[in-house]
C-alpha cells in the first residue's frame, strides 16, 4: 500500500484495514458459495466417480480466489486487543499526544512530522501495542483450507508467520530469534550492538540480557479466512525516555512487564534515520511467506 504522491511512505491504519476487509469478503463470498455447491454434490457422491471428483476439486481450486498481501508503514497507530478493557482518560491523553517522526529515513523531503497518535480497538487477541513509521506491517488474507496451498490450521499458520520473519532476520542481518507459544511474535535474547551498551551493567553483574520482542504477532480468523499478521520493527525508535519521540515509552507494549522492545537497527546497530529500502525488504518477506505456503502447513 502507498499513501498520494508527495506525502510521506506511511499508511492510515484504517484505509488499510478497510482494503483488507474487502479482499477478506471475497474470499467469504467464495467459501460461501463453494460450500453451498458441495453440499449439493455430497448428496450425489455415491453416484459419482472419482475421474468426476477430481474433475470438480479442480475446478474449485482454479475459482478460489488467490492470496493476498498488504504490506505498509502505518501512520502513528496505537491499537487494542478485543478483550482489553478500555483506556482510562489519562491513558488516552497520554497515548495520542503529538510524536514526533523521524523521515531521514523515509525520502520525505523533510527531516521531521509531529503526528497525533490514533487509538484504535481491533478483533486481535492480546493488549495495547504500536504501529508507525519505521515498522513494516504484514496482513495476509488468505483462506487456511484453500486448495491452492498446504492446509494450515490456527496454530501452524502462526507459526508460519513467526517463521517467515525469522528467516528474514536470520538472512538478511544475522540476528537469531526465538519464539515463544505463551508469549505470540519473534524475540531476541543476548546481547545487541545498539543495546548491548545500555544493558552492560546487568551482564557485568551476572543477570541475563533482558528478552526483546522485535515482530509482534496477532491475527485474527473467520470460516479459515485470515486478517491482521505480524509488525515487524524495523528501524523506528524503540529506546529512550523521551515520549514525545519514543512511542514505546507511553505504554507497556502486549503487557509484558520486565521485557523490551528493540528493532533490526538496534540490533545491528545501523542508524535509525539512514536510508532503508522498505519496500524491497517487504517483498523479501513476501517471497519467504510464498515460499512457507506452498511447502509447509499441518494442524
Amino acid at each position: 500500500m502507498k499513501p498520494p504522491a508527495g506525502e510521506p511512505p506511511f499508511v492510515r491504519y484504517d484505509d488499510a484495514e478497510t482494503l483488507q476487509e474487502e479482499h477478506r469478503a471475497r474470499f467469504l463470498a467464495w467459501k460461501a458459495s463453494s460450500s453451498s455447491s458441495s453440499s449439493a454434490s455430497r448428496q450425489q457422491q455415491q453416484q459419482q466417480q472419482q475421474q468426476q471428483q477430481q474433475q470438480q476439486q479442480q475446478q474449485d481450486a482454479d475459482a478460489a480466489p488467490r492470496p493476498q498481501l498488504l504490506s505498509f508503514q502505518a501512520r502513528p497507530t496505537y491499537t487494542l486487543g478485543r478483550r482489553q478493557d478500555a483506556l482510562t482518560a489519562s491513558q488516552a491523553e497520554r497515548l495520542t499526544r503529538p510524536l514526533t517522526v523521524s523521515l531521514l529515513g523515509a525520502g520525505a523531503g523533510s527531516s521531521s512530522r509531529h503526528y497525533t497518535p490514533q487509538v484504535k480497538k481491533t478483533n486481535r487477541g492480546g493488549l495495547t501495542t504500536y504501529h508507525g513509521p519505521g515498522q513494516l506491517v504484514f496482513w495476509p488474507i488468505l483462506d487456511m483450507h484453500s486448495p491452492l496451498h498446504a492446509r494450515f490450521g490456527v496454530a501452524s499458520y502462526a507459526r508460519l508467520l513467526e517463521t517467515t520473519t525469522q528467516r528474514l532476520l536470520a538472512d538478511l542481518f544475522a540476528i537469531e530469534t526465538y519464539t515463544n507459544p505463551d508469549e505470540p511474535g519473534v524475540w531476541v535474547a543476548g546481547a545487541a550492538s545498539a543495546l548491548a551498551s545500555a544493558s552492560a551493567s546487568a551482564s557485568a553483574s551476572g543477570q541475563d540480557q533482558p528478552e526483546r520482542k522485535i515482530a509482534a504477532l496477532g491475527v485474527h480468523h473467520r470460516r479459515y479466512v485470515t486478517a491482521l499478521g505480524v509488525a515487524l520493527n524495523i528501524h523506528l525508535p524503540v529506546a529512550g525516555g523521551s515520549e514525545d519521540v519514543n512511542p514505546w515509552a507511553r505504554f507497556v507494549p502486549c503487557g509484558l512487564q520486565g521485557k523490551l522492545v528493540t528493532s533490526v537497527a538496534a540490533e545491528t546497530g545501523r542508524a535509525e534515520d539512514e536510508e532503508w529500502d522498505m519496500e524491497g525488504l517487504a517483498g523479501m518477506w513476501a517471497a519467504r511467506f510464498e515460499q512457507g505456503l506452498l511447502e509447509n502447513g499441518g494442524s
